[in-house]
């Protein structure tokens, strides 16, 4: 009997029958289904769509304060130094004839040695003012004598010395003319010297004389009580704006003038009084009250070639705020040829001090008394030394004969007594 054929698959001399087929396909299903996992989850993780996820609570609200931003402070301003400024004016300087011969060098003229002990004293201050008798321009014969024509060379000479501003309105301001005069003021510009009382034009005569010292700023004037007749016998812009005539000027509008522009003091320098007189006159006295009415701060008088003493004067405004004013009478002479009898001046200094902002006092005056010194040399001529006295009352200058060093003495001694001691005080520097 034949056998039945087998049924399944045959693989080569195997067979698999349909039970082992069976089998197989589900062997199969389960590698393929193992094979998936593997590729769906290659890190072991569950199905997403599997997994129960559990939803976390909002965290509760917590109620932020704000820091405050602190407020900052800020650094205070510091207050500022009150400003103050040390203003010195000297005797007056006439350059007589006997003075001119013995600056005669070739034909030039040199000053140097007569003001080479006191230098050092003239610069020592903030600002210093000299006056020279009569004019520095050059332009005529030089003269010493009734009229007073200076060589030039002495603005460099005052210059080098410590000057910062010359007093041009005195008495002899016309003595060589006005084109002289003119020449004056052209030299002082040349050598950088300030100068007050004299103008080039109108419109330079209209302008306030204002200098920042310190930081504060001094308006300067300037006026001659005469011109020796001179008005008389010149040209009509000589009066009109060349030189300060009191008679033909405007102070309480200059006054004015000086306080619109910025004026913080006004310092005023008259050529006034009698000659030789230590007392002020009955004029001076009225000048000074009318500038201390109109609101001058200090007024320093020459011309009389001695010592006049130092006053305050009073003026009360509409309001009844009281204004005071430094008024010295006059220095006397720095240098001059008036020997043994008008041979000495002071040098008077007070300082500008700010008491509170943008008021201003006049404070710590003093005066340094001041001696000529004059010696006799071999060629019949002189040398001139003016000397601060209180620096040689120990031990005289080498040279100086007995009864000059007793003179000098004497000077001190007699300038005290005129100057008192209620106003200012005596200094040796």
């Amino acid at each position: 009997m034949a056998n039945k054929p087998v049924k399944g698959l045959r693989v080569g001399n195997y067979r698999i029958t349909p039970l082992g087929l069976g089998v197989l396909a589900v062997l199969l299903l389960i590698i393929i289904g193992a094979v998936a996992v593997a590729v769906l989850h290659p890190f072991g993780g569950e199905d997403v769509a599997a997994v129960n996820v559990v939803p976390t609570e909002a965290p509760e609200e917590v109620e932020v304060t704000p820091t405050p931003t602190p407020t900052p402070v800020p650094t205070p301003t510091p207050e500022p130094e009150p400003r103050s400024a040390t203003i010195r004016s000297l005797g007056e300087i006439a350059m007589q004839q006997n003075l001119l011969r013995a600056a005669v060098s070739g034909n030039t003229f040199d000053f140097d040695s007569m003001f080479v002990d006191i230098a050092e004293i003239i610069g020592n201050a903030d600002y210093t003012v000299g006056d020279v008798e009569g004019t520095l321009g050059g332009t005529t014969e030089y003269s010493g004598s009734a009229k007073m024509v200076t060589p030039p060379s002495l603005i460099g000479t005052l210059k080098n010395a410590g000057v910062d501003m010359l007093m041009l309105a005195n008495d002899h301001a016309l003595d060589g003319g006005f084109n002289e005069l003119q020449a004056t003021i052209q030299n002082c510009v040349a050598e950088g010297m300030d100068y007050v009382g004299a103008a080039a034009s109108a419109e330079e005569r209209a302008t306030p004389v204002i200098r920042d010292i310190n930081g504060i700023n001094v308006a300067f004037l300037a006026y001659t009580e005469t011109l020796n007749d001179n008005e008389k016998k010149t040209e009509a812009a000589a009066i009109q704006y060349g030189v300060n005539l009191i008679s033909k000027s405007n102070a309480k509008k200059d006054i004015e003038d000086a306080r619109a522009a910025g004026a913080d003091v006004i310092i005023c320098y008259c050529s006034w009084g009698e000659m030789f007189n230590t007392t002020p006159t009955d004029t001076q006295k009225l000048i000074a009250q009318k500038l201390s009415d109109w609101g001058v701060d200090v007024i320093i008088g020459y011309n009389p070639h001695v010592v006049q003493p130092a006053t305050w004067l009073e003026s009360k405004d509409s309001a009844g705020n009281v204004h005071r004013t430094l008024c010295l009478g006059a220095t006397g002479n720095l240098l001059s040829d008036q020997y043994g009898q008008n041979d000495n001046g002071i040098i008077f200094q007070f300082t500008i001090q700010e008491t509170d902002y943008g008021h201003f006092a006049i404070t710590d005056l003093k005066y340094i008394p001041t001696y000529v010194w004059r010696n006799e040399t071999e060629d019949g001529r002189y040398d001139y030394r003016s000397l601060a006295v209180g620096q040689w009352l120990e031990s005289a200058p080498e040279g100086m004969a007995y009864a000059d060093a007793a003179r000098m003495r004497q000077v001190w001694a007699d300038l005290q007594a005129v100057m008192g001691s209620d106003v200012a005080t005596v200094s040796a520097e």
